[in-house]
């Protein structure tokens, strides 16, 4: 029995058998099915219609929207209608058609995947798919205020892509949205400095000025998040229009510096240390310094760097009587150990609260190689070590 002779039958297709009528173009097959048959599923949750947005086939797309209307409102198992696939690929002319018939689309929600509760206005702006976002806007303003459920707004997420475009629209209609934060009270300006997108931290600086200098609810500045993803055009940038903010500690205490110590951004922590030299003795809450947490980390260059500048940091202890040598015997970093036997092999006599030097760290830590160096410098000059 052929395909035909099924259609004459008036049988309910399977989707595959729908979708191979969508990939022939073959409108005239798909006039004549059953209309039951667009409502069938792939087991990702695709319908016909889906298919037919997400693939561009606006003839077919037509035929489904005329004869069966409700299935454009059908979604995939995460949640994403033939509105939101067609914004996503920038097929505008599928999302015209689909709005004929299913208007109320362009502010469904996704359910579950990798962005739950986005919406068509969401995916277009993270695409950077500007003339779909347009048309949504003109069917339905309200979407570029529709968060999802990380509480990012269109806004958001084209700053954090870096569709500048998408982001001078949607502040040309909805401008308070540039300055509205997600769920972890970061705003655009963040996320901008965060992805090192330096145009949209530019045009946001442009229109809104505070939001360089808004903390996140750890007390992360945009100035903190581009020194800790060693985004150095972004830093300089920050610097230039928000200065203060370079000394600005988060929530732990932690400074710009600090954390590009941390992550090894020495580029980063080289431009701090030109603008706020200071801040790269300043402790965290814990009293660690950044020469601390470099140690701690693993971060040699950056540990090299901080020596050169401030020497004395390599001895600094924190509230615990911890020194730096101590704490990368404590955690087996064996670089950052051979850079402080050769610049201050005294470190290693310190103790911390509990009269452990680093030795005794090394050997409980089983730290073989740490400790093996700690010996040599122990013997070079002279000095007495109990393990």
């Amino acid at each position: 029995m052929g395909l035909l002779d099924i259609f004459k039958k008036g049988k309910t297709l399977t989707y595959t058998e729908v979708r191979e009528a969508i990939v022939k173009k073959d409108t005239q097959q798909l006039k004549k099915i059953s209309i039951e048959s667009f409502s069938t599923r792939h087991r990702s949750g695709d319908s016909p219609a889906y298919f037919c947005a997400e693939n561009d086939h606006k003839e077919c797309l037509r035929i489904i929207s005329e004869r069966a209307p409700n299935s454009l409102t059908i979604q995939t198992a995460f949640g994403a209608t033939p509105a939101f696939i067609a914004a996503e690929k920038g097929h505008l002319e599928c999302l015209k058609i689909i709005t004929e018939r299913a208007p109320d689309t362009l502010k469904t929600q996704t359910t579950r995947g990798a962005i739950p509760g986005a919406t068509p206005a969401f995916i277009a702006a993270e695409r950077g798919q500007k003339a779909c976002l347009e048309f949504i806007f003109e069917k339905a303003p309200e979407a570029l205020k529709i968060p999802d459920r990380n509480g990012k707004l269109p806004a958001f997420v084209a700053a954090e892509k870096g569709h500048k475009d998408c982001l001078e629209f949607i502040f040309e209609k909805e401008p308070e949205t540039l300055k509205t934060p997600n769920n972890n009270e970061e705003v655009p300006a963040f996320v901008a400095a965060e992805k090192g997108h330096k145009d949209c931290l530019e045009f946001i600086f442009e229109n809104d000025t505070e939001t360089l200098k808004t903390p996140n609810n750890e007390g992360k500045t945009p100035m903190f998040i581009a020194a800790e993803k060693g985004q150095r055009e972004c830093l300089e940038f920050l610097f230039e229009k928000e200065s203060e903010t370079i000394t600005v500690q988060d929530e732990t205490g932690a400074t710009p510096a600090f954390i590009a110590a941390e992550k090894g951004r020495r580029e980063c922590l080289e431009f701090i240390f030109e603008k706020a030299p200071e801040t790269l003795k300043a402790p965290n809450n814990e009293g660690k310094t950044p020469a601390f947490i470099a140690a701690e980390k693993g971060q040699r260059e950056c540990l090299e760097f901080l020596y050169e500048k401030e020497p004395e940091t390599i001895m600094v202890q924190d509230e615990t009587g911890a020194a730096p040598a101590f704490i990368a015997a404590e955690k087996g970093r064996r670089e950052c150990l051979e850079f402080i036997a050769e610049v201050a092999p005294d470190s290693f006599r310190t103790e911390n609260k509990k009269g452990q030097n680093a030795l005794t760290i090394a050997t409980l830590e089983n730290h073989k190689e740490c400790r093996d160096i700690i010996v040599a410098v122990a013997e070079k000059y002279g000095y007495s070590l109990i393990d």
